[in-house]
């Protein structure tokens, strides 16, 4: 985990946001009566060291890394329906701004000395990295019964996970259905105020790429009202239409390197579903999640669990999980035959006593062998496994916690063994939390051999509540590799919540 030390910005600048997200609502703050506010600061500092790898031998470079993260939250923007209400009840609808910035830039070594491509991964167009993560006014309960937002927003559905501009609007039937009707335009990463984590995996990074324009339209169907059955099935297709991109271009892939103008296509095009069960107050909770790719046809993630509450002390769950990469659907990615990974989970969690927590996992991956077969090659065995084990043991008391793992993984792709010992104690009445770790991991790989060999890291770190709301948070890592002498890494989080209610009741 990269780590590192955190600088504050100038309370001037943090309020700078909010402001702007106020002014920007069509002046619903100001005329607002007792909103509530709430603004949150975190900045978080990094300081690392990396293996570059080289061609005559591996290089270490120095990585630090500044993010500020600026969050606000402006709720109960309509005032109570009646004058002896303190708060306006849920029923009667209510409108609510949320917003999240990210403000991240790299120093050191790793933005000129890794390679030809790391300041594209690093740099936007003013040599920062600003996110809008999300910004959006939301309505909930509007007339009894439509949710709405409006703006920057993401959305999860079953196992599909997205971000766009634009609007969604939900409606609950008496029927115990809701209709949903969503559309926008899909986050670009590659712009001032994008976000690079929904960029589509498979895009070539061109002009055409970075620069287009991707509509998004979709809609949804979900259960409402029923406290022990959750289920939602929804359809999402992005395109990227030639009539709103009239200016960009695109290689002919040419030895010439000519261009043409950039046609129209569908890049993702997916049917999602997800449902889930709370049987017996939570005895028995099964669910099931997946996703559909439409475009190529194929089950690109599926997800199947149930836990059983045995008793109050005893605890068994159960897991399939079987996941395929999914690209953008012009990608050439798309051509090549890629394996599903499948795994099988089970684990069994038992409370020994008050402070005693016990936890068993073991797991098996299932690799099967397809490709060989389209190939004609004879493969060894059309199945090929691996397999893991888990243990861990929890201590627990007011100001004490303990705790320790132990897990070994075989089987297809080589072995794998370690474990870790943490511990935390909090101080001056719960205001200073002292945290001492150690991981230890042994590798070795079946196909490579420079891919073994063993990690070894010592952590010591501290919490402290300077106020309420603000804390500062520091933790410090020595490791220890069979490549590496050593590689120290430090981490500092200072972060900053509060709230205030602005303007008046009503009388």
């Amino acid at each position: 985990m990269p780590l590192a030390p955190r600088l504050a910005q100038p309370r001037t600048r943090r309020r700078a946001w909010p402001a702007l997200v106020c002014a920007g609502a069509f002046g619903l703050c100001g005329r607002a009566e007792a909103s509530e506010v709430r603004v949150g600061a975190r900045t978080i500092g990094e300081a690392y060291v990396i293996v570059a790898p080289g061609t005559d031998e591996p290089r270490l470079l120095r990585r630090r890394r500044l993010v500020q993260y600026v969050n606000l939250g402006v709720y109960e923007l309509l005032p109570p329906k009646q004058a002896d209400q303190w708060t306006r009840e849920p029923e009667d609808g209510q409108l609510e701004l949320v917003a999240s910035m990210r403000l991240r830039h790299d120093f050191g070594d790793y933005r000129s000395g890794a390679g030809s491509d790391s300041s594209a991964l690093l740099e936007s167009v003013d040599g920062r990295q600003i996110d809008v993560l999300y910004g959006y006014l939301q309505g909930r309960q509007i007339g009894g019964f439509v949710d709405f937002r409006v703006g920057r927003q993401f959305e999860t559905s079953g196992l599909d996970w997205y971000a766009f501009d634009g609007g969604w609007i939900r409606a609950d039937t008496p029927a115990h259905l809701a209709i949903e009707v969503f559309g926008g335009l899909q986050v670009n990463g590659n712009q001032l105020f994008g976000w690079p984590t929904v960029t589509l995996d498979g895009t070539s990074g061109s002009d055409a790429d970075d620069q287009a324009t991707s509509p998004m339209v979709g809609a949804a169907l979900s259960l409402s009202g029923i406290q022990w059955a959750h289920a939602r099935v929804a359809y999402r297709r992005t395109f990227t239409p030639a009539a709103l991109n009239t200016k960009l271009v695109e290689s002919t892939g040419l030895s010439d390197g000519s261009t043409q103008s950039l046609a129209s296509g569908v890049d993702q095009e997916l049917i999602s579903a997800t449902v889930d069960f709370n049987f017996f107050d939570g005895v028995f909770v099964p669910s099931a999640a997946m996703r559909f790719n439409l475009g190529t046809l194929r089950v690109d993630d599926l997800s199947v669990s149930a836990a059983l509450a045995v008793s109050d002390q005893h605890l068994i769950r159960a897991q399939y999980l079987r996941t395929q990469p999914s690209f953008d659907l012009d990608s050439i990615f798309n051509l090549f035959t890629i394996q599903p990974l499948e795994d099988l989970r089970l684990s069994y969690q038992v409370r020994a006593g008050s402070d005693w927590t016990l936890l068993g996992r073991g797991s098996l991956r299932i690799f099967r062998n397809e490709q060989t077969e389209r190939l004609g090659v004879e493969p060894e065995s059309p199945l090929a496994f691996g397999w893991g084990a888990a243990f861990a043991a929890l201590w627990q008391r007011h100001r004490f916690a303990l705790r320790s793992d132990a897990f070994v993984q075989g089987g297809e792709g080589g072995t794998q063994a370690g474990g870790g010992l943490d511990g935390q104690v909090r101080v001056a009445w719960d205001r200073v939390g002292i945290d001492l770790r150690s991981y230890f991991t042994s590798y070795e790989d079946d196909q490579v051999e420079d891919r073994r060999g063993y990690g070894l890291s010592l952590q010591a770190g501290t919490d402290v509540q300077l106020w309420k709301g603000i804390h500062l948070t520091l933790l410090a890592e020595e490791l220890f590799t069979s490549y590496l002498v050593h590689a120290f890494r430090g981490l500092a989080i200072f972060s900053a919540d509060w709230s205030f209610r602005a303007g008046r009741r009503g009388s």
